[in-house]
């Protein structure tokens, strides 16, 4: 698997594009600026997006991405799936672009659920947690994508409403273990 990365123009936050070689699809993690993700895609097929979190900078690309991809499935948790529905909570509607996004496109994925992206490589969900309701980390054998849950040398931000700093504690114990042996991919430019 191949990833290559997009750094947001929304606080630095990072989109990320799995691809496969001879594989016409490919996957990403979190969307924001669709323009840069479209030239990195090229004529590939995006065939789902892994959510880590519903803020703002996470998920601004979407509803673009699913006006260009409209068989995109869109993976998240639960609380992801109620945050993206929820301009309050994914923060949007502080930002003069609101973002209520309700779609049959919309997966959730509980902990341990698992997608084949390509011909023997699934991406597994761990909820995780903490900076807010809706964070999942997502991992295969080879890489851990974290969006906030850890960002190295940052703390965690426990300070949004439905952030909860005991929660973020034990999933960073989580994630600590999950980054061995894989390459990490956190959710900001640092």
């Amino acid at each position: 698997m191949n990833v290559s990365t997009v750094v947001n123009s929304v606080f630095t936050s990072k989109t990320f594009i799995l691809t496969s070689d001879g594989c016409n699809d490919c996957w990403l993690v979190d969307i924001g600026d669709i323009e840069p993700v479209l030239e990195k895609v090229g004529e590939k097929s995006v065939k789902g997006v892994f959510i880590t979190h519903t803020h703002y900078d996470h998920i601004y690309g979407l509803q673009k991405l699913i006006a260009l991809y409209p068989d995109c499935l869109i993976y998240t948790s639960v609380d992801g799936k109620e945050g993206l529905a929820s301009d309050k909570f994914n923060f949007s509607r502080y930002h003069g672009a609101p973002v209520a996004f309700e779609s049959p496109n919309v997966r959730v994925l509980d902990e341990g659920d698992s997608v084949e992206l390509f011909a023997g490589v699934r991406m597994t969900a761990a909820l995780t947690p903490g900076h807010d309701r809706s964070c999942v980390t997502y991992h295969t054998d080879g890489a851990v994508f974290t969006g906030d849950s850890y960002i190295p040398g940052v703390e965690v931000v426990t300070t949004f409403p439905r952030s909860d700093k005991h929660a973020s504690d034990v999933s960073l114990t989580r994630i600590h273990s999950l980054m061995e042996g894989r390459t990490v991919y956190p959710g900001h430019k640092v």
